[in-house]
């Protein structure tokens, strides 16, 4: 009897792993579908993203999945994922670029290097735009600007700002001080983990970590008294003396991180906050625009004078011409004590005409503008299926 409760066992098994099968196997036919939908679209000069599209694929694949038992809402995120990955691989083929058509790899700079956050953001940013990604380490960000500046890379990935701690200031003040224009965002999720050798906490004395990746774990650290968090220069050094210096040894860094360097995950959700994310931006210079067909973002810094009411006097085109303004990041200038720069972040292409006519107004009140270009924005909100009829 047991045996054959074993036989039935592995042959649903066997029968579960098919249809995962073929299920990847439609996963990659659709999307085969939606590029070629994709070009035929930018051909012809239409946007990428069509909303009453997706609003008529969800309330479809959901009244299908119900007359299969299927929970509606769970085919609804299922469908809105697969719509939003395939907008991400629209995008990457539109998106603003360095301005070589032959690049097949990338040469990215990005700060530390193995396991840290920004190694796994800059690959997920950049697969589907190129071939492959040749990472170019750098220690700090100005060597991050200096080696897209001399050409030594093609692009730079920076964090610029952080749900939990705010802007990053110094990538800030470097974009201030340079030519170099964003080609693209990228929103990745921080999940800080203890990783180390260990099987346990409680063999655990020592954790290393970047110091913003111990700011964000203090709930961890107060829960775990007797741990000694100790900060490193990256999340990579910190993952090579976990590996170096046996289990009383760990490190704060991602589940990924830990695969990567062969380590274990001693205790998942070390993060203050769950929904721990980091924007990072990609930078080149003179990058080819992206495509108007996009959806997208402004992002420039503006200098007003200051005559009381001159920021609001600026920022009145944005509202009038119905311009949503994603970020607004005020920056002291210096040598000019008192005076502020404001890094603007609006949705929109450059081209599009309410944002060229907000642009314009903000102009007549501003002493200085200098914009950074428009780019794919990574983040877009979900379509959602028709509303139910009146009763």
């Amino acid at each position: 009897m047991a045996h054959s409760m074993e036989d039935e066992r592995a042959q649903l098994r066997r029968a579960i792993d098919a249809a995962d099968h073929k299920l990847v196997q439609l996963l990659a036919e659709r999307r085969e579908l939606s590029e070629a939908l994709g070009a035929i679209k930018a051909g012809g000069g239409q946007a990428v993203r069509d909303v009453e599209r997706e609003r008529a694929v969800l309330d479809r694949v959901v009244e299908a999945g119900a007359t299969h038992g299927l929970d509606a809402a769970f085919v609804e995120r299922l469908f809105q994922l697969i719509i939003d990955e395939s907008l991400r691989r629209q995008r990457a083929g539109l998106d603003a670029r360095v301005a070589s058509g032959t690049l097949k790899e990338a040469r990215v700079s990005y700060l530390g290097g193995p396991g840290t956050y920004s190694h796994f953001a800059a690959h997920a940013h950049f697969e589907g735009r190129y071939s492959g990604l040749e990472p170019v380490i750098k220690r700090d960000f100005a060597g991050i600007f200096r080696a897209v500046e001399a050409g030594e890379a093609d692009y730079g990935f920076v964090p610029i700002e952080n749900t939990t701690t705010g802007g990053i200031v110094e990538v800030y003040d470097l974009m201030r001080d340079s030519d170099l224009k964003i080609t693209g965002e990228h929103h990745y999720k921080v999940e800080h983990c203890l990783v180390g050798k260990a099987s346990g906490v409680s063999q655990v004395r020592t954790v290393y970590g970047h110091p913003q990746a111990l700011r964000q774990s203090q709930r961890f650290f107060a829960r775990n008294r007797d741990l000694k968090p100790v900060p490193v220069s990256s999340s990579t050094r910190a993952l090579e003396r976990a590996m170096d210096e046996g289990a009383e040894a760990a490190a704060i860094a991602g589940a990924d991180a830990a695969r990567l360097f062969g380590l274990n995950v001693i205790e998942s959700g070390a993060s203050d906050h769950p929904e721990n994310y980091t924007r990072f931006v990609a930078l080149a210079k003179n990058p080819v625009a992206a495509s108007p067909l996009l959806p997208c973002k402004t992002s420039l810094v503006f200098v007003t004078s200051d005559a009381s009411g001159s920021l609001v006097n600026a920022l009145e085109g944005f509202r009038r011409e119905g311009v949503n303004l994603t970020r607004l990041e005020s920056r002291p200038i210096a040598g000019e004590p008192w005076s502020q720069m404001f890094f603007l972040d609006v949705d929109g292409h450059e081209e599009d005409a309410a944002v060229a006519r907000a642009l314009a107004s903000l102009g007549e009140f501003a002493k200085s503008i200098r914009s950074f270009g428009s780019y794919g924005a990574d983040r877009l909100p979900p379509a959602s299926r028709s509303p139910a009829p009146a009763a």
